[in-house]
This record gives structure tokens, sequence and C-alpha cells, in this order.
């Protein structure tokens, strides 16, 4: 049960996108020209599961390198062979640091799921992690980027929900 709930986190969290837009900071950019919003969407389906999520997000950029911001999750999932499905929710906050086309970020995740799934009681569960990575930015104009990122994370332990401490993602970016 382990394996296919991170392998569905995995899924999910892989559609994240953070948008990036060029801001003139030399003429002291208003509130309202910081604020960025973006955010992923995914499915995936099989003859043995369905898996939708949905994960918006709204940053600010502090300096043109450096933004924050706070996210959050909804997924769906339902496995087809065991008729049952489960909904998903969370949120994580970030941060990034961008020199030229590559940049650092550090991200702290929120899930909360049903912990006995196959056993249909409803008893819910949570999971938590520190992400810690990298990544490289590909700008599509001026507002676009295909970026990909790998991060590791600095909690993972033997009761992790998750296969592996490693994060990879590939997303766009508005």
């Amino acid at each position: 049960m382990k394996k296919l709930l991170a392998l569905i986190l995995f899924c999910s969290f892989a559609t994240l996108a953070l948008a990036q837009k060029d801001v003139d900071f030399d003429n002291g950019p208003s509130f309202k020209e910081r604020i960025f919003f973006g955010g992923g969407l995914g499915f995936s389906g099989s003859n043995q599961q369905t898996n939708i999520s949905l994960s918006p997000i709204v940053g600010y950029m502090i300096t043109q390198q450096w933004s924050a911001g706070v996210g959050v999750t909804y997924q769906y999932i339902k496995l087809k062979n065991y008729d049952i499905s489960d909904n998903l929710w969370g949120g994580n906050v970030f941060t990034r640091y961008s020199i030229n086309q590559f940049f650092a970020q550090a991200e702290y995740d929120y899930i909360n799921f049903d912990s006995n799934l196959l056993d249909d009681q409803d008893e819910r569960d949570s999971a938590t992690r520190f992400l810690l990575g990298g990544g490289i930015s590909q700008p599509l104009g001026n507002r676009g980027a295909v970026n990909l990122l790998a991060m590791y994370d600095l909690t993972y332990g033997n009761d992790s929900p998750y296969d592996s401490p490693w994060v990879f993602r590939v997303y766009f970016s508005f």
C-alpha cells in the first residue's frame, strides 16, 4: 500500500508549476506586479487506476531572483481493481532563488490521505516532507518557461509513505 500511495503522490506533485514573470525592479514595482499565480493540473489513467490532481499556487517576487509562495493540492484517486477511491488534500510553502537559468528551491509539503484505503476503513493520516534541490529553467517568451527540477526529502525515513526521498518534476510556468 505504501508503494502505491507513493507512486500516486509522486505523479500528482510532478504536475506542480510555478509562475514566473518579468518585473522591472529598477523602477520599484508595485505589490500587485510582484504577485504571481500558477499551478498544475494532472491526469493519468489506466485500466487499473485513475488519478486527477489540481495544485494552484500564489507567490510573491521578493527580488528579481528570489520568490516565495504557498500552494494547495487536491487529488482524486480511484483504484479500479478494488473499486475504491480517495480524496487527498494538502498544501506547500516554497522559496526559490534563481541565478540566470538555474535555480535552487526549498519546499515544505503536507498531504492528507486515507491510511487504510484497502481495508475499507475511513482512517485519515498525513505526511510531511522538507525538500531541497535545484533545477534549470528554459524561457519561452517573457512570461513562460519549461522547468526541470530535482529535490531531495531531508526528512525521509522508514515511516515515510513515499518510496524514495527523491522528487523529480518537469513543469511549465506562465
